[in-house]
């Protein structure tokens, strides 16, 4: 991770960031080398101070040029995008939409970013969190909310100050209104409505063009020393992480008030003709090298450190999981994690080498145009879209679809961000959004409840979330007799 400015080293200590409702657990503590002074290589942050560079590159894009919208500036005055008049028109829009929503969601009100005034899924089932802890409910309640490692692995990423990240998850005020209207909050109206019309999709309100929308945030803690000068930070109040039965749990009693500094931003939303969602995610630009094509396991990734990488890492320690193994140690009294988490994206805008290169270069120069027109002082010019995936065919959603090879596919493939999905960047099975989410049948986590049949709602994890525990918290409510699982 990025080193203190404190010493003669620009890299010396690290960063970190913020939240969710169910706020999940990633960190890596201080550099497994040690550093000498001058011995930490810097990594100079590859911004564009020109619009004319960007727009002089994409003329090279096959004739396409894909730049920030001049109205999107300055961010105070960011208009929402019109998700109702969406034309998929080429492969540039989609990302447009993607860095005009991030800027939407990030724009200031009431003094915080937009996003963190939009509800948690818990919300929806009447569940109060207090400040940002992952969960309250006592070990035998629902854990259907319980984020504390990353999707499907269960990992845990430990920052290079020995802290877990945090995640937060957030649901826009359309996808909202749909749960509450329908009563989807309710497992037996869900089961009623899918019975009746499988096919029903998330909505896009008239009146405010805004597409249903789920959030997924990443954070890091940040300590004394911790340089996150260039990130946004807030304060908040986190569950701590507890030792029990061989396991690292979230505490159900204790809390801690810290600093948190956002790493990750995932963006899902309905627009016209995709009822899928665009799935697009952005990261700090210090988070993590890219891995260079066809690297050996035994090469070094980079010379440079970054948030979550030691300079001179090889490519075999990177993106390991050591919530797998019995590894993975947990100081309770300082809330310390060991081993460290060094991390590496995989893939620079979510395709392999040759794959989809339109789509990448269209990347590459939105980033830089928005750079460019953001303003110096704008702590989002430090963020960066990685890449986005949709549907190659308009309204093509329906149940049963399990999504498992690229065929509907179109945009960034290979699609991860390196601080939420750091685990499963090649993994054939979970290697993009879509291998996660699709609209076949979900099987519950406890043998009593009842399976989520085959839908198009199902693309929605915060959705299936409900779902489960709308059931839990029926058992919960219901008397049983001794011996009788709940």
């Amino acid at each position: 991770m990025r080193i203190s400015k404190m010493t003669s080293n620009k890299y010396s200590v690290m960063k970190l960031e913020k939240l969710f409702f169910g706020l999940m657990i990633v960190a890596i503590v201080s550099a497994c080398t040690e550093l000498t002074t001058n011995s930490t290589a810097e990594h100079t942050k590859p911004l564009v101070t020109d619009v004319v560079t960007a727009i002089k590159a994409a003329q090279k894009n096959d004739g396409e040029v894909c730049d920030a919208n001049a109205n999107w500036f300055p961010q105070s005055q960011t208009p929402a995008t019109n998700d109702l008049g969406f034309k998929s028109s080429s492969n540039c829009v989609f990302h447009q939409w993607a860095w005009q929503k991030f800027l939407w969601l990030t724009q200031k009100v009431n003094g915080e970013p937009r996003f963190m005034s939009f509800a948690s899924p818990e919300s929806l089932l009447g569940i109060e969190r207090k400040g940002m802890m992952p969960r309250t409910e006592k070990d035998n309640d629902a854990h259907a909310f319980d984020e504390f490692a990353q999707a499907g692995t269960d990992g845990v990423f430990v920052a290079h100050n020995g802290r877990a990240v945090y995640y937060s998850q957030y649901l826009n005020t359309t996808f909202v209104d749909f749960i509450l209207n329908a009563n989807l909050n309710d497992y037996t109206k869900v089961l009623a409505q899918i019975d009746k019309d499988p096919s029903i999709n998330y909505p896009i309100d008239a009146k405010t063009q805004q597409g249903s929308t789920e959030l997924k945030v990443s954070w890091m803690i940040v300590e004394a020393g911790d340089d996150v000068s260039d990130m946004f930070t807030t304060s908040a109040e986190i569950a701590t992480l507890e030792n029990f039965n061989g396991k690292i749990q979230v505490s159900n009693t204790q809390t801690q008030v810290v600093t948190l500094a956002l790493v990750g931003f995932h963006i899902a939303g309905i627009v016209n003709g995709h009822p899928e969602m665009v799935w697009a995610t952005f990261e700090h630009l210090e988070n993590a090298p890219n891995m260079p094509t066809n690297l050996p396991l035994e090469d070094i990734v980079s010379n440079d450190n970054f948030t979550f990488y030691t300079a001179n890492t090889t490519a075999a320690d990177c993106n390991i999981n050591y919530s797998a193994s019995d590894l993975q140690v947990l100081d309770q009294a300082s809330q310390k994690l060991s081993p460290i988490t060094q991390v590496c994206r995989q893939y620079e805008y979510g395709n392999a080498a040759g794959v989809n290169t339109t789509n990448d270069k269209n990347i590459q120069l939105i980033n830089q145009s928005v750079v460019a027109q953001i303003g110096a002082d704008n702590i989002w010019r430090n963020y960066r879209e990685v890449g986005a995936i949709w549907f190659n065919t308009l309204n093509a959603l329906q149940p049963g679809l399990s999504l498992g090879d690229d065929k509907l596919l179109t945009g960034s493939l290979s699609l991860s961000n390196s601080t939420i999905e750091t685990f499963t960047q090649v993994a054939s099975t979970e290697d993009n959004c879509f291998r996660c989410h699709h609209t076949l049948e979900q099987y519950p986590p406890k043998l009593s409840m009842q399976m989520l049949p085959q839908a198009n709602l199902n693309i929605s994890h915060a959705f299936q979330n409900i779902f489960f525990g709308s059931q839990q918290q029926a058992a919960n409510a219901t008397p049983t007799l001794q011996g009788e699982e709940q």
